[in-house]
């Protein structure tokens, strides 16, 4: 772009000024910065109901700036800044970050995908309730551990890898025995139990957000195979993997 072919940004201050004038003389504010601050709040805690409260205070006061001459690209640029932001209230709501990042991620790369306008907004309701439910899952969630925390945080690192108890007890720092009653007695279900949830949480993840064939998913996720995935998915959600990823299109 030739704006770049000069180390000489000065024309921005000119434009700055030129869109506050053209601001304050059409008499339509801008969306308040203390409606943004609340409706982060509500997914810091975690707090659906007052999340979309808040979410109907921000598309009724005010508007965004002009960010594009495209309808739609307009669309694309604001989701995403609102994406960044709840991401940042999630994690500071408790989720962990790689998930945080993941889900961000997700969603940006399919905003990219959409072809209306409307289709954004289906998606960034979609967003506020995931992000909004993953704080308070978080929050709902027993405290565990450190033995225990420092075996899940190895699970969810390794999901794509082949994990055995040993491993995980190692990770702990505890002996196999030790380790394998603590985890039971916090979580309520055995080591290779809570990884296989996990796997197939993830799996559901990858459902709705990627395209990714059967195949591809089951061998990500160290499934022995195709036909156990399916079944163990099956048993787990009710639905197959197939249907499960239609139901929720």
């Amino acid at each position: 772009m030739t704006i770049f072919e000069k180390d000489n940004f000065d024309f921005l201050d000119k434009k700055t000024r030129q869109i506050l004038l053209a601001s304050r003389e059409s008499f339509v504010p801008h969306t308040p910065y203390r409606y943004e601050k609340d409706m982060l709040e509500a997914v810091r805690i975690g707090d659906m109901d007052l999340a979309r409260k808040c979410m109907e205070n921000l598309e009724k006061t005010g508007q965004a700036g002009r960010l594009s001459s495209s309808p739609l690209r307009q669309a694309q640029i604001i989701f995403i800044s609102y994406i960044t932001q709840i991401t940042r209230a999630a994690m500071d709501g408790g989720v962990a970050e790689d998930l945080a990042y993941a889900m961000s991620d997700s969603y940006i790369q399919t905003s990219e995908e959409c072809t209306s306008p409307s289709q954004i907004q289906t998606l960034r309701e979609r967003a506020l309730r995931d992000f909004v439910s993953a704080v308070k899952h978080k929050k709902e969630s027993p405290p565990y551990s450190k033995a225990v925390r420092k075996s899940i945080h190895y699970i969810h690192s390794h999901l794509q890898e082949k994990i055995s108890l040993p491993q995980l007890a190692q990770a702990s720092g505890m002996s196999r025995g030790r380790f394998s009653h603590l985890f039971k007695e916090e979580t309520g279900m055995s080591p290779m139990a809570y990884v296989q949830k996990e796997r197939l949480e993830t799996a559901c993840s990858m459902l709705l957000y990627t395209d990714y064939p059967l195949s591809e998913i089951s061998a990500a996720l160290c499934f022995s195979s195709e036909s156990h995935f399916i079944k163990i998915f099956r048993e787990y959600t009710g639905r197959t993997p197939g249907r499960y990823r239609k139901s929720q299109s």
